[in-house]
């Protein structure tokens, strides 16, 4: 396993394995592989038989600082440095994704990995994932386009006559920099989303928080799209969550919901419903599950299982992906994929955990292919 070194990640896959009464997974960490990039390739090479998974480099302040250095130089070093950020500051982030995907192709090509790292970093940029899907004739939420700050958007919007979108920032993740946006006729906005924004004397800082807020002020807006355009980001509709039926005390009146699957070897595994009364329902923002078997009749069911696995088709390479997809009035949309989508803890599928079920996976000889078509366009300087 390649990860950051004390990832709960790690441990859970590592706790699934001795409950399967197996050997514990060798451990190479990403700030090990900074410092010594030939030690990925040795290891790998004394195991050629491994099955080898590459973990998320989040949760990790330090690494996540390393990588934006090292997407900075990757870059061409243009500018100043990069400044460390604060705690929870949501700054760099195309050099923090230039970074992380220079270190993944400093990885050996041939390996029995899980998820080859040409798809890790294909799900990683957002927008170059949504364009794959697409092209594969998977359903995604129209794509507006690339915007560089509040002006463009305000363009793409007359050009497109929308007035509800989603803005989204390429190289984020965890809902990270997304934000749920409506202009009316009569020029009204509001953005709603977990980005705090910050005024330091007179720079705008945009931090990360576990409370979604609400942005009316036209200013407060703009500024706000500007810091988070900087980083790269782009539109795309906003398509109606479906409702979450009534009951259970009234415990989910009000609210929408989207689904996070997960697809295990192309096929759908686990499953929940994301309920929340606002825009975003990732669960970490205090949202709800939802238990989608009391939901969704059979042919709901069978179309989630269809749509999951035409998805996967697109990463036909990577053997474990989450998506969150909308379900409704029989058809479906991909809103995202996520090489590393299976940290849902205490969800279990036909009594296994998403790592007890990854646990027994044996490894695929790695085949002599061609680079994956539509692999991530260049971040910019």
């Amino acid at each position: 396993m390649i990860g950051p070194r004390g990832s709960r990640r790690l441990r859970g896959l590592q706790q699934a394995l001795r409950e399967r009464g197996l050997a514990a997974a060798e451990e190479l960490h990403y700030e090990d592989l900074l410092a010594a990039p030939q030690r990925a390739a040795e290891q790998i090479a004394a195991r050629p038989h491994a099955l080898v998974k590459i973990e998320s480099p989040g949760e990790a302040p330090a690494l996540h600082a390393a990588l934006i250095e090292r997407g900075w130089r990757a870059l061409g070093a243009v500018g100043a440095p990069p400044q460390p950020l604060l705690h929870g500051e949501l700054a760099h982030q195309h050099h923090w994704y230039a970074g992380f995907r220079d270190l993944l192709q400093s990885l050996p090509a041939r390996a029995g990995y899980l998820n080859p790292p040409d798809d890790i970093a294909g799900m990683s940029d957002k927008l170059a994932c949504q364009r794959r899907l697409r092209a594969q004739g998977i359903a995604i939420p129209p794509l507006l386009g690339e915007i560089d700050g509040y002006e463009s958007l305000q363009a793409l919007l007359r050009e497109h006559d929308a007035g509800q979108v989603f803005i989204k920032a390429r190289y984020g993740s965890s809902g990270a920099g997304v934000l749920a946006y409506r202009r009316n006729r009569g020029g009204r906005e509001a953005a709603y989303g977990s980005a705090e924004l910050s005024d330091d004397g007179g720079r705008a800082r945009v931090f990360n928080s576990l409370r979604p807020r609400r942005y009316d002020e036209g200013a407060r807006i703009a500024r706000l799209i500007d810091a988070i355009a900087a980083q790269d980001a782009y539109v795309e509709r906003w398509i109606p969550k479906p409702r979450a039926p009534d009951g259970e005390g009234d415990r989910y009146g009000g609210a929408h919901y989207d689904i996070r699957a997960v697809a295990l070897d192309g096929f759908l595994r686990h499953r929940v419903a994301r309920v929340g009364r606002g825009p975003l329902t990732n669960l970490h923002l205090g949202n709800r599950r939802g238990a989608l078997a009391h939901w969704l009749d059979d042919a709901a069911m069978h179309a989630l299982e269809t749509a999951t696995q035409q998805a996967a088709m697109a990463f036909p390479r990577s053997r474990m992906i989450g998506f969150d997809l909308i379900l409704r009035d029989g058809r479906s949309w991909v809103l995202e994929a996520n090489a590393f989508g299976d940290l849902l803890l205490d969800l279990p599928w036909q009594g296994l955990s998403t790592y007890q079920d990854q646990a027994l996976l044996r490894a695929v000889p790695a085949p002599d292919a061609p680079p994956a078509p539509h692999a991530p366009e260049p971040v910019h300087a």
